[in-house]
């Protein structure tokens, strides 16, 4: 009978199980934050989570008794596999109640091994990060110091993960080294309010290199990375929010390149709804902005809108939906953010969400509405062109089905990128819709200032140069010359969408598998 050695496992169980213990658990409530493994038991479906490494800690063993365990120090590497809504999930979580969850060997040891279980098994991966990253403590333990390396097994998988699998990281606490790459190394992160922070090295590292004394919230909070910098995508009003962002994000995405995104019952919206507002929510001064969100809300499946790092490159929107049931990524222009033109900021914004849905075959839809690329000093310190042509790259590579609805403007090297390259792209646009080179209004003055200077009325004249372009740039006419397939009643958009991709996952599931330009994260 092994009876005895069951019950020293399930004594050896309940050791792990106590996390940090009972006062750092405490002081973990105290602060309003869950514990890890309330997090995935708040994530996963009930029942469903299958530990790895449960029993993986520091053992203390009795002095006498050599085989008999006093006291284990849990490592704060908590994985395993669960569901979210029946599908499994690779979950690994950080246990700050154990040391501030900091970077050991143990720690590194399963990080491996998860990255490693999530590609063999093709899962998608969730991280739940609260950790303060290495400590110099290890050192006195191993008794060296170990050259940093990007080189071994571990980092290998998990770049090639990010080709392979849907990878989402959540930040609970104050997130620095490892764990801060953990949170960019993600198809989608989020942080919570006030609570997050996330940085290279914290407050204390940063006086002792530069003697710049700055608080956690200033130097990682979320009103710096997931509002301005773009380094965390998303921001989660509490810990139950950042939770539902990572189900939600999940049900627009398969769990791995070898399959199609699922389509969801569509019988709750009808693919042939046609909206009357969409006749006038663009107004005719092209000068004048509009509510982009709501021409979305008329087009896309009811509330099925999921927005992707709104408070980033705002000119910019990036966002999962669905039409009719089916996954998409849409990309559409904000006329009240620099009139929607195409940003420093949003040209990583922009490629790495073409990147993450070409990488799991997801169709884009890309309501345009683009000036061009932004002007000005600050623009071009940035390095604006450079970011936006790298940009540019992105929707070109790309392989997986794009239809390009023409709101209104579209003009230049931005213009030129809102499609994909010599491929077919599915294009509609609306009678609103003006495009070129450059805009009647800069453009006339540029190329007829000497005529205009010189006019007995140079205000009238430029006038009347301006009526004589516009005319030109009529949809109508480019659509006579076959430069643009169709023009649509905008409340036909929506039953064309519906239509256009069925037809684009037809054609995606026959390119399941690894994409020949890996993810840029």
């Amino acid at each position: 009978m092994w009876g005895p050695e069951v019950e020293d496992l399930n004594r050896r169980k309940h050791l792990a199980h106590r996390l940090g213990g009972e006062k750092n658990v405490e002081k973990q409530h105290g602060k309003g934050k869950m514990t890890v493994r309330e997090r995935i038991d708040a994530l996963v479906d009930k029942d469903s989570f299958i530990e790895r490494g449960l029993l993986t800690g520091v053992p203390s063993y009795d002095a006498r008794e050599k085989d008999r365990l006093v006291d284990l120090v849990p490592c704060p590497f908590v994985m395993g596999v669960g569901k979210i809504e029946g599908r499994r999930v690779a979950v690994h979580g950080d246990d700050f109640t154990v040391k501030g969850a900091s970077v050991g060997r143990l720690y590194k040891a399963k990080s491996a091994y998860f990255v490693k279980m999530a590609r063999e098994l093709r899962l998608p991966m969730v991280r739940l990060i609260e950790g303060a990253g290495g400590s110099i403590k290890e050192i006195l333990e191993i008794g060296y110091t170990e050259i940093p390396t990007s080189g071994d097994e571990c980092a290998q998988d998990r770049v090639e993960a990010m080709s392979e699998v849907p990878v989402v990281s959540a930040g609970f606490g104050s997130i620095a080294g490892l764990g801060a790459m953990y949170m960019v190394l993600s198809h989608f992160s989020i942080m919570i309010k006030k609570k997050t922070r996330v940085f290279v090295g914290g407050p204390p590292l940063v006086k002792a290199a530069t003697g710049e004394e700055i608080s956690k919230e200033e130097l990682g909070g979320h009103m710096l990375h997931a509002r301005a910098t773009g380094v965390v995508d998303n921001e989660a009003e509490d810990e139950t929010d950042a939770l539902e962002q990572i189900r939600r994000f999940l049900s627009y995405l398969p769990s791995h390149v070898w399959e199609m995104p699922k389509r969801k019952d569509s019988a709750a919206d009808d693919p042939g709804r046609r909206e009357e507002e969409l006749l006038s929510l663009i107004p005719r001064d092209r000068n004048k902005p509009y509510d982009i969100r709501k021409i979305l809300s008329h087009i896309l499946d009811r509330n099925s809108l999921f927005e992707i790092g709104r408070y980033q490159g705002q000119s910019q929107v990036t966002a999962l939906a669905r039409l009719d049931g089916y996954p998409v990524g849409v990309l559409a222009n904000d006329p009240r953010f620099l009139a929607g033109s195409f940003n420093y900021d949003v040209a990583e914004k922009f490629t790495r969400f073409i990147d993450m849905c070409d990488t799991f075959h997801v169709p884009i839809v890309n309501l345009c509405d683009q000036p061009g690329f932004t002007i000005g000093r600050k623009a071009e310190e940035h390095g604006t062109i450079r970011k936006g042509v790298r940009a540019s790259f992105a929707i070109v590579q790309a392989t997986v089905p794009l239809a390009v609805v023409y709101l209104r403007k579209c003009f230049g090297v931005a213009g030129a990128a809102q499609k994909g390259g010599v491929r077919l792209s599915w294009r509609y646009a609306w009678p609103s819709a003006v495009w070129g080179n450059i805009p009647v209004e800069g453009g006339v003055y540029a190329a007829h200032r000497a005529e205009i200077e010189s006019a007995d009325n140079p205000e009238a004249y430029l006038q009347e140069q301006q009526e004589t372009y516009r005319a030109i740039q009529s949809p109508f006419r480019t659509a006579e010359a076959f430069g643009i397939e169709d023009i649509i009643d905008p409340r036909d958009t929506r039953p064309l969408l519906c239509e256009w991709v069925e037809m684009a996952y037809e054609v995606e599931k026959e390119n399941l598998g690894i994409k020949k330009r890996g993810m840029r994260c």
